[in-house]
């Protein structure tokens, strides 16, 4: 659904030109590689959604929308050189393709590249991207520290990744001019997204439901820390419930929030498209209502 778009398709355009761009050398092709794999755009989407929602243009907001992907990319690279990823979004990882060093490179440009983009935008802009790469960075030390408690797992997803669709929502508002209050909603609606998309990811990958990515490490999930204290499909119904919570949250955000209808029922079809199919898959693996 989300490459119905034409802004879907405008960001790709520009993706293609960015590789177009690099350097004929190793590293041009491994980045290349990592960004002409299929992704549905989300992050980016949301910016620019945020952003004509209340009343600024895809095109100001594009620079920022290819900083956001650009250092999601990053950040997968990276993952996976961490949890010693095999595949993502069905083909080789990029470690196991060009190896660790070859691969952590090539996240660095990402980040460097993401940087000179966001650099064109007002100081609000410039600050909510460089925290939550910052937070990224420290949630994903705190994956590798492995939670204990659904508090411990909570904050860990939350800077790991609901940090970078907060703000992408955020940052679409500040490029637009919005006011604080709308911005906050705006926040609220990217951190509810994306804490109900990672524990949909993480139940996903406890059921065994085919992803299109593998490692050789686990992480410790909330479904798994349900599972210690109670049978399999309880956690399992337990971790749908949070999910349908955090959709609901957001639609609520974008629900109390201003600005042009169209664009906050697209922001809310990118809850439904993140979470709705997914949960039909948990759903009908173990016959959970």
């Amino acid at each position: 659904m989300l490459s119905g778009w034409d802004e879907y398709h405008l960001i790709n355009k520009e993706l293609a030109e960015l590789i177009g761009s690099l350097p004929d050398s190793p590293l041009g092709e491994i980045i290349s590689y990592v960004l002409s794999s299929p992704g549905k755009r989300v992050r980016p989407l949301i910016l620019i959604f945020s952003a004509q929602a209340m009343g600024g243009t895809a095109s100001r907001a594009m620079n920022a929308a290819l900083a956001i992907e650009l250092v999601h990319a990053a950040s997968l690279v990276h993952d996976d050189i961490l949890d010693l990823g095999i595949e993502r979004r069905g083909a080789p990882s990029a470690l196991q393709r060009f190896g660790p060093e070859a691969a952590l490179l090539a996240g660095d440009w990402l980040i460097s590249r993401s940087i000179e983009l966001i650099s064109h935008y007002s100081q609000p802009v410039i600050s909510a991207f460089s925290s939550a790469c910052m937070d990224m960075s420290e949630g994903e030390l705190m994956d590798l520290s492995s939670a204990s408690s659904p508090d411990d797992y909570y904050q860990c997803i939350f800077k790991k990744t609901a940090t970078l669709f907060s703000a992408a929502a955020k940052m679409g508002g500040l490029i637009a001019g919005a006011d604080e209050v709308d911005v906050a909603r705006l926040e609220s609606y990217g951190m509810h997204l994306g804490l109900g998309y990672q524990v949909l990811d993480d139940l996903e990958e406890f059921l065994g439901l085919d992803q299109g990515k593998s490692s050789k490490k686990t992480s410790v999930t909330l479904p798994r820390i349900y599972r210690g204290q109670y049978p399999e499909d309880v956690a399992a119904q337990m971790c749908i419930k949070v999910i349908d919570n955090h959709s609901r949250s957001a639609k609520n955000a974008l629900f109390l929030s201003t600005g042009r209808e169209d664009m906050k029922s697209r922001l809310e079809s990118i809850v439904d498209e993140m979470t709705r199919r997914g949960l039909e898959r948990c759903r009908s693996q173990k016959s959970l209502c």
